[in-house]
């Protein structure tokens, strides 16, 4: 049996043996929250064993507990994961001297179109909000490369990039029907409710379909008049 600090870790009721089996551990411990301190000590043992995806949870790990100096190196080794590419794409848009990252855009933008690629809808959004901003090299208007991005991470289900899609629509474009339709989509997706902004990305969306109703039901009234009061006629009444 595996110890740490006084607990004793098995696999299938085996002590672990290989890397695979200690990142099993760490993955559990990580997950299940009842020991999770314990996930970094026995992840540091697969990685250093070449497990990539214990290298690539030990990266997510120290990132979100701010130990960027420790996180960096893990996270340049994750290649192929959403997660750490996005997570460089942010210390570089900031800076971190703590992990000796100058704050570069261009190196943000490559590190967000790396996390795109590989599906991850914070790194499509942060793209759309930099071209929006004017921050990276422009082929088209701001509008349509941050549409280009906010939609493919509305289509991922995200909340905030269908809200955000949907006040290009209504305000850039003028196009109420698609903006209703992402408005929609953002009341009716259960992700909102859980999002940092989910409050007022439901209430504005809701706003704004009350708004789009009513703006339908004025138009269908007035052709309802038009048709059963032509114009050549109205005269005959007043």
């Amino acid at each position: 049996m595996a110890h740490w600090q006084g607990t004793d870790f098995t696999v299938d009721g085996r002590e672990p043996a290989t890397a695979e089996d200690h990142y099993r551990i760490g993955l559990h411990c990580w997950n299940s929250g009842q020991h999770r301190a314990a996930a970094p000590y026995f992840l540091e043992t697969a990685a250093g064993a070449g497990h990539e995806a214990a290298a690539e949870l030990l990266g997510h790990i120290a990132y979100l507990q701010g130990h960027y100096a420790i996180a960096v190196p893990l996270l340049r080794r994750s290649t192929g994961s959403p997660r750490a590419a996005y997570y460089l794409a942010s210390l570089y848009q900031q800076g971190c001297p703590e992990a000796g990252l100058a704050q570069s855009l261009d190196e943000a933008a490559h590190h967000y179109r790396a996390a795109a690629r590989l599906g991850e809808p914070e790194a499509m959004l942060a793209l759309g909000e930099l071209y929006l901003e004017r921050l990276l090299p422009l082929t088209r208007t701001p509008a349509e490369h941050a549409l280009e991005y906010f939609l493919a991470a509305a289509e991922r289900g995200h909340p905030y990039a269908q809200y955000r899609a949907a006040e290009l629509y209504r305000t850039l474009y003028q196009d109420s029907e698609r903006a209703a339709a992402l408005y929609r989509a953002c009341v009716d997706n259960p992700m909102t409710g859980r999002h940092a902004l989910g409050s007022m990305m439901a209430l504005q969306s809701q706003a704004h379909l009350r708004e789009e109703a009513a703006t339908r039901a004025a138009r269908t009234a007035q052709q309802r008049r038009d048709a059963v009061n032509p114009v050549e006629r109205r005269g005959d009444f007043i």
